[in-house]
């Protein structure tokens, strides 16, 4: 089997010669073949499946023909069947808002994220919605990882509740190392607490990238939820970064810079975001592939999962499923919608808490304003009003100058067109602004109940204690002065609900009280 095939006349000698080494290894080699052991450069590239979630709040469907956790339990198990190494990544946003967080506090998100099989999951920053013990609590229920390199127990350096700073792990011979980065802007939007820190995302980023490939060659994955400049900025500065599986946005998103895919599937499981890819076993990836696929009513229901949404939904029926009154005309409450404009329904909350606090001004954020849907002409229940404002908000009265009024207005019109949480919609006042102008200099005419507002005149002001707490950049809100605190405020849900019983029947209209002109 050597090299040297003649027959050998002299007696063996117990020494290993040069061709008896050879003969040796390739014994060895033609053994370990045998055996499947071959050298790693050999193997085939391993082929892998990633499954994207994020900002998904309800287990139910958006609509009947959209989305639907039993829908989405179907299609993974499709998926896994066709391709078994198969992992299912969360980027943030579950255990808040909706309806019914407000009674559960996310346990019935975890509860169903765990059944359908959930690998990991980064923070969101409405995670913190109830307060670092409620995540806590979620989190020891949690049968998948938590990761965050960014995420932070003060004074103690280590990621919040036992999270990861970074995770690696193996499909079909192909390494992933991935870590998880939440917007710091949390701090101030969300509940997290004195004793949570949230560190700038990217050097966060940076330092887990280094620790991930200390030694190893893995298929490097972020999962973020953060907007998409940042994660923009990231995949140029860590352009090793094959992948960033974000959220935070609500529609469907994609962006390629340099190497790196960036996804965003978008709000409540109506595309679930597939990524294949084919990789060497020394981290390189050879193929690349990605599609959003539709939550559609073509997919038939999990039982298992379609059970698990039947019996939380049969915990909040009694109370929710009750007429308040009705609506003439459609209540459009679409992300867009109250986010860049005046919508009837952000006129109707708007015009209820101004009523409530007897106040000159109500400001609402559009980003208060959820479901995300066109709510029908007809009966509204409480479940209706709950799913609109599932925030645990209650109403502010504050006393402003003009002067403070007109910088609130500036903020909210700032970013136009882009969707922003923080565009207000208003009672009391009507307002016109210049999108063309630069941010701070946008509004051309402001008038309160008709007349141009005056900067050294004090106005009265109701808001929802997230705003005038200083939530969403309204700084100027918090140096207003208090009249009515979130302490002795009532609950903003439960006014709206009182109002509509009160009237029985509402037609809010859009009626010019935001414009935009050039």
């Amino acid at each position: 089997m050597g090299s040297d095939s003649r027959p050998e006349t002299r007696p063996a000698r117990p020494r290993a010669t040069p061709t008896g080494g050879r003969v040796i290894r390739l014994v060895l080699a033609a053994l370990l073949a045998g055996c499947g052991l071959v050298r790693e450069a050999d193997r085939p590239p391993g082929r892998v499946t990633l499954l994207q979630f994020n900002d998904h709040y309800i287990l139910e469907p958006v609509d009947q023909k959209r989305g639907g956790m039993a829908r989405i339990a179907t299609l993974v198990s499709r998926v896994r069947a066709e391709s078994p190494a198969t992992l299912l990544v969360f980027a943030g946003d579950t255990l808040s808002p909706s309806i019914m967080s407000t009674f559960l506090r996310g346990e019935h998100m975890i509860a169903a994220w765990n059944l359908l099989g959930l690998d990991v999951a980064t923070f969101g920053n409405h995670e913190f919605d109830f307060g670092p013990a409620v995540l806590l609590a979620r989190m020891r229920e949690s049968r998948f990882a938590w990761l965050s390199a960014n995420v932070l127990e003060r004074g103690r350096g280590r990621p919040f509740g036992g999270a990861r700073a970074e995770h690696w792990i193996e499909r079909d011979g192909v390494t992933l190392g991935l870590f998880g980065l939440t917007m710091p802007e949390t701090a101030g939007t969300s509940n997290p607490g004195p004793d949570v820190e949230f560190r700038e995302p990217l050097a966060a980023g940076r330092d887990a990238v280094a620790r991930l490939t200390a030694g190893r060659r893995p298929v490097l994955v972020a999962v973020t939820h953060q907007p998409m400049e940042a994660d923009e900025a990231l995949a140029r500065a860590l352009p090793g970064i094959q992948l960033v599986i974000g959220g935070h946005e609500h529609d469907p998103l994609e962006r390629v810079v340099g190497s790196t895919l960036i996804t965003k599937a978008g709000m409540d499981g109506v595309f679930v975001v597939r990524v294949d890819l084919q990789a060497t076993t020394d981290g390189r990836v050879l193929a690349r592939h990605h599609r959003f696929l539709p939550v559609t009513a073509e997919l038939a229901e999990d039982p298992a999962m379609a059970a698990l949404v039947a019996g939380y939904g049969q915990r909040l029926t009694e109370t929710l499923d009750v007429p308040v009154g009705e609506t003439r005309e459609p209540l459009d409450a679409r992300t867009r919608t109250v986010r860049t404009e005046e919508s009837n329904i952000g006129n109707l909350v708007a015009d209820v808490m101004r009523t409530r606090l007897r106040a000159d001004i109500a400001l609402m954020n559009g980003g208060g304003l959820r479901t995300n849907r066109v709510i029908p002409a007809g009966s509204l229940s409480r479940r209706d009003i709950r799913s609109l404002l599932p925030f645990l908000n209650v109403l502010v009265k504050l006393e402003l100058t003009g002067a403070s009024l007109l910088a609130a207005l500036e903020r909210s019109v700032s970013a136009y067109p882009q969707e922003t949480g923080g565009f207000l919609q208003v009672s009391g006042l009507t307002l016109a602004f210049d999108p063309t102008r630069p941010a701070g200099e946008r509004i051309v005419r402001l008038t309160v109940s008709g007349v141009p507002v005056d900067p050294e005149r004090r106005y009265t002001v109701v808001t929802n204690n997230y705003l005038a707490q200083g939530g969403d950049g309204y700084e100027m809100l918090k140096a207003g002065r208090v009249l009515v605190g979130a302490q002795d405020g009532p609950d903003l849900a439960e006014t709206l609900v009182d109002a509509i019983a009160q009237a029985r029947v509402v037609a809010p209209q859009v009626e010019g009280r935001i414009t935009s002109v050039r």
